[in-house]
């Protein structure tokens, strides 16, 4: 006796296209890819490749069509820390939004306190090179350093941000707000990239110590073997246990 099934009944969800794809698409996904190989190494290089190259050329390109000054040399390390160690701490966005503009107001802080107490020293004209501009430089990294600590929002590249505004390159308005606006776009293209592509869950604003423990390779990055002193030292080191 024949089954009488309904054209509605004869597929079942996970045999129609659009599952398929969707299966398909999401083996591709780093968490898929991170759980299911002993080395990941060779997924991750492709990754930060891909997803670094992408986020800064869609930053550069609407740096281009919108005539507005998005771009500046700390962005560069930031996307490679926020690719490569996706679920670390410096990578989460509370770190890299708050370091970057801790760095910009104190080194334009720090110019403006010392432009107040030697006004003709130049410090206005980022080409001035004095000992002026060496303290400076000194006071913003310092209290750079000491905030992002005391903060607990450790960027390393947010250094170099207040170093160039020590530097008097953010000379307007305009400036800082697109170096704060390059940062948070690339903020979004992390969570676009990591979570969304990735399957990764990277964090809206601060980082999960558990995900952190779960994520390895995501944290600390790749594993490398040593340099060649370091072999040499272990080489020794092995050859003196040995012997008696």
């Amino acid at each position: 006796m024949a089954n009488n099934v309904g054209p509605y009944e004869k597929v079942r969800p996970q045999q129609s296209l659009l599952f398929r794809v969707v299966a398909f698409f999401s083996r591709l996904q780093m968490v898929y890819v991170i759980n299911r190989l002993e080395n990941a190494r060779v997924v991750i290089i492709i990754f930060v490749l891909t997803a670094a190259t992408a986020a800064l050329g869609i930053i550069t390109v609407a740096a281009y069509l919108a005539k507005l000054p998005l771009l500046f040399s700390p962005l560069a390390p930031s996307a490679f820390i926020l690719f490569y160690t996706a679920m670390a701490v410096t990578a989460s966005p509370r770190s890299v939004l708050l370091s970057h503009g801790l760095g910009v107001a104190i080194g334009i802080l720090s110019l403006r306190l010392c432009v107040l107490l030697w006004p003709h020293s130049g410090l206005l004209d980022p080409q001035v090179m004095n000992w002026h501009r060496i303290v400076v430089i000194a006071i913003s990294t310092g209290a750079m350093a000491v905030l992002m600590i005391l903060m607990r929002c450790i960027h390393p590249p947010a250094a170099a941000t207040a170093l160039i505004a020590a530097l008097g390159y953010f000379a307007t308005p305009i400036q800082i707000l697109g170096l704060l606006a390059a940062v948070v776009f690339l903020i979004l293209e992390a969570l676009f990239f990591i979570r969304l592509l990735g399957g990764i869950p990277y964090p809206f604003w601060r980082s999960d110590p558990r995900l952190m423990r779960t994520y390895r390779p995501l944290v600390k990055g790749i594993k490398t073997k040593g340099n060649f002193w370091q072999e040499v030292a272990a080489k020794i080191f092995r050859q003196r246990s040995i012997d008696p």
